[in-house]
């Protein structure tokens, strides 16, 4: 790794970053320098979290949010206007441990920041045409929207309904001890194997509502989840799909998951590693035969596929008049 590294982007060209953030127990929060005279002006596009794209993407952000383990992919394009090039900004961060709180609102334990990234901004080269991109309107955007064919693992499962034993609880308690609740049962995971939190059946849709997630990072081994209901969060949005979690706007979301073709044990937990330490962790058992898929997902993503990448969407027919 590099402190403070400098990067040289081609003005009016758009790069893709990725962000990993590899914590023990704080979460950091990225943003431009803000604006200021004689500094370079930045689009930054969110394309992607945890490795998986957004449904509709690009989505103009303000701040990218990291917990432990959680990446996001992000669109930069830059234009030094009227300034003379090469010119400059950067990207300031700010790290913070709030392991604790009420409600919505945490106690901050510690907390650092500065300048994260400087970014440098040059002209294309003499034989390149260049046009300035219209950054003038606020949130505008020079990227062309886009969605992308999933694999059927990943299909929306926003609108599917799920039964009501397919619909539980996980809870991850404030207070000590630490550990994971599932339906309102759990242990603390210590020397001895506390057995499964739950019996879950491969190739079924579950749904969990998850409570205990201000503060406690949620993460989970093997199956991604999708957000469909968050309350007061503009980083974590209904659709958007993680495998690890830690709104800093609400403390609960319910989640949909796809328990696509892989049976055994898959690891639950929290991503601050004191808590994961103190027991704050669990496995669920997936049942049934290896390999079973949910017979649903081409009812709710026609598009998606099961084997290798079939190519782009297929475009949207348009209306027939008669």
């Amino acid at each position: 790794g590099q402190w403070r590294p400098k990067v040289t982007l081609e003005e009016g060209k758009w790069y893709r970053f990725r962000f990993v953030f590899a914590s023990v127990e704080q979460r950091v929060e990225i943003f431009p320098a803000g604006d200021k005279r004689g500094s370079a002006y930045c689009q930054y596009q969110l394309l992607a979290k945890d490795g998986i794209y957004l449904h509709e993407a690009p989505r103009t952000i303000e701040r990218i949010y990291l917990v432990s383990g959680s990446r996001a992919d992000i669109a930069v394009s830059c234009t030094c206007g009227l300034l003379s090039r090469p010119c400059h900004t950067h990207l300031n961060f700010e790290a913070k441990l709030q392991p604790m709180g009420v409600g919505a609102a945490a106690v901050t334990i510690e907390q650092s920041g500065g300048e994260l990234l400087r970014i440098e901004t040059s002209p294309p080269p003499k034989n390149h045409a260049f046009s300035f991109p219209n950054f003038q309107s606020k949130g505008s955007s020079t990227l062309q929207r886009f969605s992308v064919r999933r694999p059927c693992y990943l299909a929306d499962l926003r609108e599917v309904e799920v039964p009501m034993e397919n619909r539980h609880w996980v809870d991850l308690p404030l207070l000590y001890p630490m550990k994971i609740n599932f339906d309102g049962k759990g242990e603390v995971w210590g020397h001895h194997d506390p057995g499964p939190l739950a019996n879950i059946k491969v190739g079924e849709v579950q749904e969990w509502f998850l409570s205990g997630i201000r503060f406690h990072p949620f993460h989970l081994h093997v199956n991604p989840y999708q957000i469909v209901q968050m309350w007061n969060d503009h980083y974590y949005m209904p659709g958007d799909w993680h495998d690890v979690i830690l709104p800093t706007g609400s403390g609960s979301a319910t989640v949909r998951l796809n328990m696509d073709r892989f049976t055994g044990r898959i690891i639950a937990h929290c991503h601050l590693l004191e808590h994961e330490e103190n027991g704050m962790m669990g496995y669920l058992n997936i049942t049934g035969e290896e390999g079973t898929t949910w017979a649903g997902a081409h009812g709710a993503d026609p598009q998606c596929y099961d084997g290798a990448f079939l190519g782009p969407p297929l475009p949207e027919m348009p209306p027939i008049w008669r």
